[in-house]
């Protein structure tokens, strides 16, 4: 399966609905040719970010990428760039038990369109 982006919207979701786990947060600053710093992110506090970041006007500014790359493991992938710095943060999540991988991609594969077909559907 190929790497694809994600509504930050629906990735809260599936963290909140414990379809997926986060296991790891791992986040690489490169402020020059020469300085590079790697931290460990404290899953609570990715998350809180997040979902601060979601009841912003920011929200739609920072792109997130997933890929399955095993039966239940999810990276999950964000960055933001500009001309002084580089910041990556690798996400390291799992599928939790009793979800399937097709439910989980069916969720972060939704878009405002299928939201809004299913409000009408109703």
């Amino acid at each position: 399966m190929s790497r694809r982006i994600l509504l930050l919207s629906d990735l809260i979701e599936v963290i909140e609905r414990k379809m997926i786990s986060v296991d790891k947060i791992e986040c690489n600053t490169k402020f020059s040719g020469d300085i590079t710093e790697t931290d460990q992110i404290a899953t609570e506090k990715f998350i809180d970010s997040i979902q601060f970041l979601n009841e912003t006007i920011f929200k739609d500014s920072v792109d997130f990428f997933y890929e399955f790359t095993g039966e239940n493991s999810i990276p999950i992938e964000c960055g933001m760039k500009n001309m002084f710095m580089e910041e990556y943060y690798c996400v390291r999540c799992s599928i939790c038990e009793g979800v399937s991988k097709k439910e989980v991609d069916a969720k972060l594969r939704e878009t405002v369109f299928d939201r809004m077909d299913k409000k009408l559907a109703v």
